[in-house]
């Protein structure tokens, strides 16, 4: 009886410090620059959490900012900014530098002037599809 008390412990331990240890979320904050709008936060945080191992995301355009928590430590940095960069921004981690601006990089849909003045879906259109017109017979 003691030896099953005991197995059954030491299970129930196991069990727990293996939830603890995944429940621990690590997270990176990177510098992203060239956003300008909603809908560049909105394209950096579909990019992000698309990269394999990303548990959350939080996109902030006053700061310039992701935050990007991890469900996996496997997740590396180079991988989050390739991600950024596809979708046309720069990432990079740590606070923005005063070199940095949003002349950079970024929305090419913007012009200078345009995202703090634009109302919401003028600036920065939403990627769209386009459909080939079949051709007539």
């Amino acid at each position: 009886m003691q030896k099953l008390v005991l197995i059954l412990f030491i299970a129930v331990f196991t069990v727990g410090l293996v939830n603890a240890q995944t429940a621990k979320s690590k997270s990176l904050t990177l510098t992203v620059s060239g956003m300008k709008c909603e809908n560049c936060v909105a394209k950096v945080d579909k990019a992000l959490r698309g990269v394999e191992g990303v548990k959350d995301v939080t996109v902030d355009l006053k700061k310039q900012s992701a935050i990007v928590t991890f469900a996996s430590t496997a997740v590396k940095p180079e991988v989050l900014y390739k991600a950024v960069k596809d979708v046309g921004f720069e990432a990079s981690v740590g606070k923005p530098s005063s070199k940095a601006t949003s002349k950079d990089a970024g929305c090419t849909d913007c012009k200078e002037g345009d995202a703090k003045d634009a109302k919401k879906g003028d600036c920065c259109k939403p990627e769209t599809t386009t459909k080939k017109a079949a051709p007539k017979s």
